[in-house]
């Protein structure tokens, strides 16, 4: 891992916006760089979709940082080369593409590791195609829950920022936890049809960095893990988030989960998803969505002892 950095220009992409950034990190990542890496150069980006444009510019940096949280990282993959490879540091609110790669490990605790020797590796994991969409993805995509929490986020006004906003928004969703007729279908087969409240496409084990949506997600299996909740009566709702935080939710009844190669999301009464992929709303949604996988599209860095084999 040492050799790999050592030969390396790098790129480190830092999202000013970001709940734990400051106006010193760029500073701070290449003094941690500094004899490390071949080069080193910091960009800032000004505007959403900007990181997509400083990948593209810097095509010859052999290791990309996101210094920031899920957004970021979607944004770098939109551009991102296929010799490149990609450190993201949990800098943001949700952070869970660094949790699936890295644990509960802070960025500085990341950047250590890379010291020390069999600690990291480099991994190919699968991205997610989302065709009407136009994008790729790599913790995955969902609609219903965890759309509407990022949706009810932008509402919250005050000074909450990083996940107490989310945790805020979350509050207000799960005391009224809608539904929408959906039909969920994993290679050419009905997964799940009827009122549901939440289907997960992925992808990353973790999202929202505690909740283990798809328990059993290998991010380099070439498969996509789904998993398709069923409208909840409001007794239910606390039981079924305490045990997706557990991962201990599949085998219920009201809980369906699958696997393939592609899968498509449809709202069978015309209305568009509510939906999200890496932590992002998808504004422009319609009634469907197609996922495929993308086998081992991406390299990363991820500690040897990641939680998401």
């Amino acid at each position: 891992m040492t050799d790999l950095i050592g030969q390396s220009d790098c790129l480190i992409v830092v999202n000013p916006a970001a709940a734990s950034v400051d106006t010193h990190l760029g500073r701070k990542i290449e003094g941690w760089l500094s004899g490390r890496v071949r080069t080193v150069r910091t960009e800032r980006t000004a505007a959403p979709g900007h990181a997509v444009d400083l990948v593209r510019e810097h095509a010859d940096a052999g290791l990309v940082i996101a210094a920031g949280g899920d957004g970021t990282v979607n944004e770098i993959l939109q551009g991102i080369a296929g010799h490149q490879v990609v450190l993201p540091l949990p800098l943001g609110s949700g952070n869970s593409t660094a949790r699936n790669l890295f644990g509960d490990r802070d960025w500085r605790q990341v950047l250590d590791l890379l010291d020390r020797p069999g600690a990291c590796t480099v991994r190919r994991l699968d991205l997610l195609r989302l065709e009407e969409a136009g994008v790729v993805a790599v913790l995955g995509t969902s609609t219903g829950f965890l759309a509407q929490v990022l949706i009810g986020a932008r509402a919250v006004e005050g000074p909450v920022r990083g996940m107490d906003r989310y945790l805020s928004a979350a509050a207000d969703v799960l005391r009224t936890v809608t539904d929408h007729p959906t039909r969920v279908t994993v290679d050419g087969v009905v997964l799940a049809e009827g009122p549901m409240s939440c289907v997960c496409v992925g992808g990353g084990r973790f999202r929202a960095w505690s909740f283990q949506f798809l328990p059993r997600s290998v991010l380099d299996d070439g498969l996509l893990d789904v998993c398709a909740i069923d409208a909840l009566e409001p007794a239910a709702v606390a039981e079924v988030a305490a045990l997706i935080a557990a991962g201990q939710h599949l085998g219920r009844p009201d809980v369906r989960y699958g696997r393939g190669t592609r899968v498509v999301l449809e709202r069978t009464d015309g209305l568009p998803l509510v939906a999200e992929f890496d932590g992002s709303v998808w504004d422009a949604a319609g009634p469907r969505l197609t996922v495929e996988v993308l086998p081992g599209a991406l390299l990363a860095l991820a500690a040897a002892d990641g939680p998401c084999g």
